[in-house]
């Protein structure tokens, strides 16, 4: 009896999650992709989707829908990442997706922000009206630890409380992208935030070990929190930003302050640091800063 497509996915991803450390993460991804996919080429089993069929589904995407490059290397790496374990298993005989043309991926950098940006966005933060006294201190440490230290959306909403070491003046990251764990050091800016955040969770006596709970309950706020808070910052200071914008605005921000590109590495959790050399592109500031590094700069023009 043939199985759905719906339920190998299933099984492929469990396998992922157990074998591979697949995060909740990544695996969110891949339901996506083929909730999308399914949707639209209304297949219900493997040998449904031919490579003519597929191909179409893609050009469609580029066509109609404008995707991206990396939008389309995005999906195409989940299906043939699939397809390629449904061979493995004797489920299909041929990956459909492995010999497929993509396009180039373009050469962009990364949105980050500038010192004021960044100012403006962390004293908003706090400043903005709330309801409630707690959002505004839990709200401010939120972006403060994507501004200030650099971790990724999910990294701050998954934090506990004795992730934070207030001693040595570091966070744990318990298994970030690729499933690493990482410490990242806190600056003084941050751990005040920080410990103001913590005293208005003891005025409210908040036990949950999630450092960020919801405003009205002692449990861990919701996915669509920092969402939400990014969206009413966006309107209120009038900058057009992301939470992974705040990363790449602490990252930008670290090199114009002197920070070597290996320590920063490090600290943002890249495998690579080529993935981090991207940054030297982003700041007019550190290029004007290093180009006056030049020997003949110090020399006399006769």
């Amino acid at each position: 009896m043939k199985e759905p497509i719906k339920a190998l996915l299933e099984r492929y991803l469990l396998s992922c999650s157990i074998m591979r450390n697949y995060s909740n993460f990544t695996i969110m991804g891949y339901r996506n992709t083929f909730k999308l996919l399914l949707k639209e080429t209304k297949i219900k089993y493997p040998e449904e989707l031919t490579k003519r069929k597929l191909e179409e589904w893609f050009f469609n995407g580029r066509l109609n829908r404008k995707w991206s490059a990396s939008t389309f290397l995005h999906y195409h790496k989940h299906i043939n990442m699939f397809f390629k374990w449904l061979v493995k298993e004797n489920i299909v005989e041929i990956n459909i997706a492995v010999d497929m043309e993509k396009p180039k991926l373009e050469y962009k950098l990364p949105r980050t922000l500038t010192k004021e940006e960044a100012v403006l966005i962390l004293d908003a933060s706090f400043h903005m009206k709330y309801t409630y006294r707690f959002e505004r201190y839990r709200n401010r440490a939120l972006v403060g630890v994507m501004l200030l230290a650099g971790l990724r959306r999910n990294e701050t909403q998954n934090l506990m409380c004795n992730d934070v070491d207030f001693v040595n003046n570091s966070i744990f990251v318990r298994q970030g992208k690729g499933a690493k764990d990482r410490v990242v050091p806190v600056s003084s800016k941050l751990r005040l935030i920080l410990e103001e955040y913590v005293d208005d969770r003891k005025r409210l006596n908040k036990s949950s070990m999630a450092l960020f709970t919801a405003v009205q309950r002692d449990h861990a706020m919701g996915n669509k929190v920092i969402s939400n808070l990014v969206s009413k910052l966006r309107k209120y200071v009038n900058i057009d930003f992301s939470a992974h914008t705040l990363r790449h605005g602490f990252a930008r921000l670290m090199l114009e302050g002197g920070c070597d590109i290996y320590t920063l590495s490090k600290i943002m959790g890249h495998s690579k640091i080529t993935t981090t050399t991207i940054y030297l592109s982003c700041s007019d500031k550190q290029m004007t800063k290093s180009i006056e590094m030049h020997v003949l700069n110090e020399s006399k023009i006769y």
